[in-house]
């Protein structure tokens, strides 16, 4: 519009948009002084939210057994969330720990079959994988794999676990087969700029295409 219409006069932007802004600003204020009168706040003291609870350690072992009863079930994992979300987690527990957040067990699992669970579906994984891989038509396989790749390649390879030459590389593969299998398994949403980045760091901290790919579902 300001191409086929110039202005009269030569302005600024800013001298243009200023009337705008006025009122604007104008509004904004009428409108909080009604919010104001409506809500009884005194003048220009609005309530104040409720302070932060005071941030706590970080998740440790000791920790995590405190939620654990017998057999190892996981007995408070309201608690545990609060507690990663105030304190984090220390490094060496969060390959443990993030299956826990991000849901890949049923509830009231012990610990003997947590694991023979994490087996099971490994095995649903690779049958799934190898499904979708024969299933796919060509063209898409390709679009698809074509489209992670673009991701896959640009991870951070000053990471130790991603680090080296991309030929050949294990670790980049597997987040190049989750990734696709992903895409392939969720054909209307498919593939999208950035996955990557969310489904990197959990390969690098489980070690583990299928527990990988499981979290990030």
């Amino acid at each position: 519009v300001a191409a086929a219409e110039p202005l009269p006069e030569r302005r600024s932007l800013l001298a243009t948009a200023l009337p705008f802004t006025q009122a604007l600003l104008a509004q904004v204020g009428r409108t909080l002084a009604r919010a104001q009168a409506a809500l009884a706040w005194p003048e220009g003291s609005p309530p104040s939210p409720p302070p932060p609870p005071p941030p706590c350690a970080p998740l440790s072992d000791t920790d995590l057994r405190t939620y654990l009863g017998p057999g190892g079930r996981l007995l408070r994992p309201h608690d545990l969330r609060l507690h990663v979300y105030h304190g984090g987690v220390e490094p060496g527990l969060r390959k443990v720990v993030w299956r826990y957040l991000l849901n890949v067990f049923p509830a009231g699992l012990s610990g003997q079959e947590r694991l023979a669970h994490l087996r099971h579906k490994a095995d649903e994984y690779a049958a799934l994988k190898a499904l979708l891989a024969a299933r796919a038509a060509p063209a898409e396989l390709a679009l698809v794999g074509a489209a992670v790749r673009k991701d896959v390649v640009r991870t951070d390879r000053g990471h130790p676990y991603f680090g080296g030459p991309e030929e050949g590389h294990p670790h980049l593969a597997a987040l190049q087969a989750l990734l696709t299998t992903f895409a392939l398994g969720h054909p209307r949403l498919s593939y999208c700029q950035g996955m990557s980045d969310v489904a990197a760091p959990l390969l690098a901290v489980l070690d583990d295409e299928a527990q990988a790919f499981l979290c990030f579902c």
